[in-house]
């Protein structure tokens, strides 16, 4: 077997073995997947429900001799979705492909005995450049699905547009609770009494969510909570003052006043200028009735059916595809999808805006 840059990246099997490599070593956790599982969708636009029956209604009491009572299907909201267009392409610099040529070197002259080992090397040093373009897409969707789990908003601009242009603009139906400052000092007695009143609505929260600074500042730092605190453990000040008290420790307690689990939310993404990026949004707690909140609807992008002369395709999870192609400006890499997050009942998830109790 004798490879060259060009054919080892056009190699169907050499990039399947690539990108099974990458998704092994899961060296970045994708966040969505906690919460959205994929399924096709055959349209861009397709028809969305914004409530399903997640439970029965009790059946009607009604005299031997009397005429049933007609009762009507519990009708359901509906609405359209349309998938989001991602993409990005990536250059492969020469000085990485001096080192690739190195290595598809190092295989050409190695006996048979020795090729596989060598063909491991040159996988290992590309895996970075597969990851990359393979975990692109997701990190998005893990920022797109943190702001509406954790705001019921997300919005995606071009940076670089002096317009500042939307090109994803979404905002769920969700039931948004808005603390005022009065609650603060009894923040916790406020929490139990909106999810005794909301279980009548919308049926039993699973998990209630929140990022760290959030939970720091509205559940330990709420004055009424020490109170709970030494009820249960019936311990000094020390742990709560200290800054020792954990999430485990305060859903030991809410659970015993009938509150969820509390959930403590850190993922972080990397941007593309280096920095950090928070998923989930400060002074927001989110209460859940399930744990999968619904599904990452995807379509077969154009260019597959239609593949641009020239380019090398292979295909991934979601409908994603990923190219290579050489041209007089060097070598890329690129990958197109088309996702968008669908929940199966938005209006059952509640999101307390703290903003104004903690301004």
């Amino acid at each position: 077997m004798y490879l060259t840059v060009q054919t080892l990246l056009n190699d169907p099997e050499i990039v399947k073995a690539v990108i099974d490599r990458v998704q092994a070593l899961r060296l970045d956790t994708i966040f969505w997947k906690k919460h959205l599982d994929f399924e096709e969708t055959k349209s861009r636009v397709f028809k969305t429900y914004l409530g399903t029956v997640t439970g029965v209604t009790a059946g009607s009491v009604i005299d031997r001799n009397s005429n049933k009572p007609l009762r009507e299907r519990k009708s359901l909201g509906s609405g359209y979705g349309e998938v989001a267009y991602l993409g990005d392409r990536y250059q492969m610099d020469n000085d990485r492909l001096d080192m690739l040529q190195e290595l598809v070197t190092k295989f050409n002259n190695a006996r048979p005995a020795d090729q596989q080992r060598a063909l491991n090397d040159i996988i290992n040093y590309i895996v970075d450049d597969y990851r990359q373009v393979l975990l692109a897409p997701h990190k998005r969707m893990d920022l797109v699905d943190g702001a509406l789990r954790s705001d019921g908003k997300a919005t995606v601009k071009v940076d670089d547009n002096p317009q500042g242009i939307a090109m994803l603009d979404m905002e769920l139906p969700v039931h948004r609770i808005t603390p005022t400052t009065g609650d603060k000092s009894n923040f916790i007695k406020y929490l139990m009494e909106q999810v005794v009143e909301l279980r009548t609505k919308f049926g039993m929260f699973v998990s209630m969510e929140m990022s760290r600074k959030t939970f720091i500042k509205s559940i330990v730092g709420s004055k009424d909570f020490g109170d709970f605190y030494k009820q249960s453990f019936a311990q000094k000040d020390v742990q709560l003052s200290s800054g020792l008290m954990s999430s485990e420790m305060a859903t030991t307690i809410f659970q015993g006043l009938g509150l969820p689990p509390i959930v403590i939310n850190e993922d972080l993404v990397e941007l593309a200028d280096g920095t950090m990026k928070q998923v989930f949004k400060d002074n927001r707690i989110s209460l859940f009735t399930t744990a999968k909140q619904g599904k990452m609807r995807w379509h077969t992008p154009y260019e597959i059916t239609d593949p641009v002369p020239g380019k090398n395709y292979t295909r991934s999870e979601g409908g994603m595809y990923i190219s290579n192609v050489r041209t007089d400006e060097g070598r890329f890499m690129e990958y197109g999808c088309e996702w968008i997050p669908e929940y199966t009942a938005p209006n059952k998830i509640v999101i307390l805006d703290l903003d104004t109790m903690l301004a």
